[in-house]
């Protein structure tokens, strides 16, 4: 029984691995593939886009890579359930990628739409054990805070801390990939860890008392403090590039 046939021809050589992985996951998105489907045999892609086996292995490597196909020894290529780690884990890989120019104050700026909201619903929605692990992260901070490394990686987790009290689980998704390249880039600029504590505290006390509208204000002062520093950093760096020019 002849199987129908879901692709066409691709047409353009250029970068036919990827053209051939958009195509795959055009089809999953558009339900054409569902959840669980085993994808056409190897053979038959290749007859259906017109094109190589190493294309065709090209391609399922990529979705492999991004979560989107599990391969199973000797029976082929399935379609995964797509989780919110490997959402998450793809969109950072496009950060760390392909961002270019000032990303400290880009992403601040990203941040400054979003994390204010985010402690709002976070003082109306936590419960005593988002409470505890705010506490928890803040205190580790405090505790590490001439330890960059250490001192960076309670930082983020007190924002994820506060996405995860708001009840959102958009707000999640975007945030930790945002939050996890702000450690990157703020780990190798050597920020003071400082400021960002300061604001915790009282962010924290704001949530604590269920008090959404300062919870909300103290996190537009904190990022916005933030965009400061972040713009005094780069523009030393700046400075500095053009005196070692001179």
């Amino acid at each position: 029984m002849a199987l129908k046939s879901i692709f066409s021809s691709i047409g353009d050589r250029s970068s036919l691995g990827q053209k051939v992985a958009v195509k795959i996951d055009e089809a999953i998105l558009n339900k054409e593939l569902s959840i669980g489907d085993k994808l056409p045999s190897e053979h038959e892609l290749c007859e259906q886009f017109k094109v190589s086996r190493t294309t065709v292995r090209e391609a399922i490597k990529i979705l492999t890579t991004q979560g989107i196909v599990e391969v199973e020894k000797g029976k082929g290529a399935f379609v995964r359930s797509i989780s919110s780690q490997s959402v998450i884990d793809g969109i950072l890989k496009f950060y760390q990628h392909r961002m270019a120019g000032e990303y400290p104050i880009d992403l601040t700026h990203a941040r400054q739409a979003i994390e204010p909201c985010i402690a709002y619903y976070a003082a109306l929605n936590r419960t005593e054990n988002d409470l505890q692990k705010l506490g928890e992260h803040y205190k580790q901070q405090l505790v590490n805070k001439n330890d960059n490394w250490i001192s960076f990686k309670y930082d983020m987790a007190f924002h994820i801390d506060l996405a995860y009290a708001s009840k959102n689980k958009v707000f999640i998704l975007m945030l930790i990939p945002l939050i996890q390249f702000k450690f990157e880039i703020e780990l190798k600029a050597g920020d003071d860890p400082d400021i960002a504590l300061s604001w915790h505290k009282k962010i924290l006390e704001a949530v604590k008392d269920r008090d959404a509208k300062s919870a909300n204000k103290f996190m537009i002062d904190h990022l916005q403090i933030a965009e400061k520093e972040h713009s005094k950093s780069i523009l030393s760096k700046h400075s500095q590039s053009i005196l070692r020019n001179i």
